[in-house]
């Protein structure tokens, strides 16, 4: 008896692990394991071809889950697989199915849904089939009849020390090449009326079974962990414990974390600082009275004052920003991205609301006029106080934001900008929008879908929109400065973010003569022209356009970027190797080069 887990992924990305496949595949006995199978689907592949894939193994059991970006496609594969593998048992699980199991269960797809975690449900399922035992309502699972769903009664969450680890196990494994999902704590005590985890006790994974998957990340090379744990710093105790451990057994493992700003205290960010990491803040709103519509609170003061304790200490951190949220409007959600903008996140992901059947918050609709699409993924459409015109003015003003702040790597040197263009933050961003779909003559559709954007293509825009900006400002003479600015910092991000330029092995240099045999640069090497000489802009501890327009005289010089191991290498180049380096083609040789051939 086969068993398939089929996961279609939101995108293809480090992050794209199927982790809920591989706990349900885990904590099934050991004989059985070997006979999982965990497929990875990827946006763009039609339901006619995950179907074919899967029905090629002939698995008695198919188990899926759904979430918000997912429902519909897999539901159509469900339905292809029910005609294709009439034996074959289609089980659905995640937060769509336990948010709905009535309506998954109504349209004639999967055979059962599995509601909640579903490590329990489904080992005991399995093991009912092994012996040709007849589905049946088990504790956590809901089934299709001819007269409507049956539900089974609720199983509680297990104890998470009773949980088998889907690394250790070998179900799910680490490699160099690909991140992890690391899974440290179960549930949520904060109760925010738009989620579906809110309001249970929090649940850590037991102290060993965390360092021992310490020790196998490190073991295999992984370089990154996305740490599943919706606030790790609560309480904050064992927040720092949990960084003491990365500390002590994973020294180089970046870790990516969610954290409310209450609970950072100085001896936390110390230990941020030193850990590298990146953190995301839950923000969603700089307003104290839009968050009480949801169960949130703030104190803005205590906020800025927390993260400046992760400034101090040189910690990466981004915030969350939800637009459309109850009794919030468009000058709401501007003035809380203007608010967020000013303390310098490396980051911020903006969010329309979306208003999941299941929470609180879609109980209440009413209450504040929300007006969401029905059917996955429910995004908001309008509300009492967001006019549908204002929520798509709020989605152009998160394009523009993701597109020239976030993909363009911009925190270093955007307040320079805003500066020299004297402007504020929503402004400047508003006009960066407005020159897209209008001089520049870029859809709103592609606005919309930043992620086609390359990073160059983003430089681009970015040199191009504050051209325009200084033009019509009447600081043309910023212009060289600027375009400095902005492609130091974008290759710099490049080098980082690229492969590493590592020597020629040995074998590749037997038998070649210094001076006569041909030559060629590794391709990651970057060569990049200024207009002023780049060691004095390095100099400058802050970026100022005027300063820089004042001090220096705009000379010349081109760069060479390069990362050996963490380090990046920014070198001014000197005449005559620039020379040289501009000729290795691999057809010539450092003779040939300097003689003009």
């Amino acid at each position: 008896m086969m068993i398939a887990f089929a996961t279609l992924h939101v995108r293809s990305s480090a992050q794209a692990v199927p982790l809920a496949a591989g706990c349900l595949a885990a904590a099934l006995p050991t004989e059985w394991r070997s006979r999982t199978r965990l497929l990875d689907f990827f946006p763009g592949e039609d339901p006619e071809t995950i179907a074919a894939t899967l029905a090629a193994l002939t698995p008695r059991l198919v188990c899926v889950p759904l979430y918000s970006w997912n429902r519909s496609t897999m539901t159509a594969v469900a339905r292809r697989l029910r005609l294709a593998l009439p034996e074959t048992l289609l089980v659905a699980g995640g937060p769509e199915a336990s948010a709905d199991p009535a309506g998954v269960l109504a349209i004639d797809s999967f055979h059962a849904v599995v509601r909640g975690e579903g490590e329990l449900t489904l080992a005991e399922l399995v093991a009912d089939l092994a012996v040709g035992e007849a589905l049946s309502a088990l504790p956590g699972l809901s089934l299709a009849t001819p007269q409507g769903p049956v539900h089974g009664p609720d199983r509680a969450s297990a104890d998470p020390a009773v949980l088998t680890s889907p690394w250790l196990s070998g179900v799910l494994q680490a490699t160099e090449e690909g991140g992890v999902l690391w899974e440290t704590a179960r549930g949520c005590p904060f109760a925010c009326d738009y989620c579906y985890e809110g309001g249970s006790a929090t649940r850590a994974f037991p102290e060993a079974r965390l360092v021992a998957e310490l020790q196998h990340f490190t073991r295999h090379g992984a370089s990154q962990a996305w740490v599943l744990d919706s606030t790790f710093n609560f309480p904050p105790e064992r927040g720092r414990r949990l960084l003491e451990l990365a500390r002590q057994y994973a020294p180089n493992l970046h870790l990516h974390l969610e954290a409310k700003a209450e609970f950072l205290d100085r001896p936390m960010a110390r230990l941020l600082g030193r850990q590298p990491c990146s953190i995301q803040l839950g923000l969603q709103s700089f307003h104290p009275e839009v968050l009480r519509h949801i169960h949130r609170s703030l104190d803005p003061s205590l906020f800025r004052g927390q993260v400046q304790l992760l400034n101090g200490e040189g910690v990466t951190f981004g915030f969350d920003l939800i637009y459309g949220l109850p009794g919030d409007d468009y000058q709401g959600f501007a003035s809380s991205l203007a608010a967020a903008l000013e303390l310098r996140p490396n980051h911020l992901d903006l969010f329309p609301l979306a208003v999941l059947p299941g929470t609180p918050l879609f109980e209440r609709r009413a209450e504040f006029g929300l007006d969401a699409d029905p059917q996955a993924p429910y995004l908001l459409r309008a509300s009492a106080t967001l006019s549908a015109a204002d929520l798509h003015r709020c989605r152009l003003l998160a394009a523009a934001t993701d597109l020239f702040y976030n993909l363009g790597r911009a925190v270093a040197f955007f307040p320079t900008l805003l500066k020299a263009t004297a402007t504020d933050a929503v402004t400047f961003l508003e006009a960066f929008a407005g020159w897209l779909t209008g001089e520049r003559g870029v859809a709103e559709s592609d606005l919309l879908t930043v992620e086609r954007w390359r990073p160059q293509e983003i430089l681009e825009l970015q040199e191009g929109f504050v051209a325009t900006a200084l033009r019509r400002h009447g600081r043309s003479d910023l212009l060289p400065a600027t375009s400095d600015l902005l492609r130091y910092h974008f290759h710099y991000a490049e080098a980082v973010l690229g492969p590493e330029t590592l020597p020629a092995l040995p074998e590749a240099l037997r038998g070649h003569e210094f001076w006569t045999s041909p030559w060629r640069t590794a391709p990651t090497l970057r060569l990049v022209p200024f207009h002023y000489e780049i060691l004095d802009l390095q100099e400058l501890a802050e970026p100022d356009l005027e300063e820089i327009t004042r001090l220096f005289r705009p000379v010349g010089s081109v760069a060479l970027f390069l990362r050996r191991g963490d380090e990046v290498l920014c070198e001014s180049l000197e005449e005559e190797f620039l020379t040289l380096l501009r000729g290795c083609d691999g057809r010539r040789s450092p003779k040939e080069i300097f003689a003009g051939g």
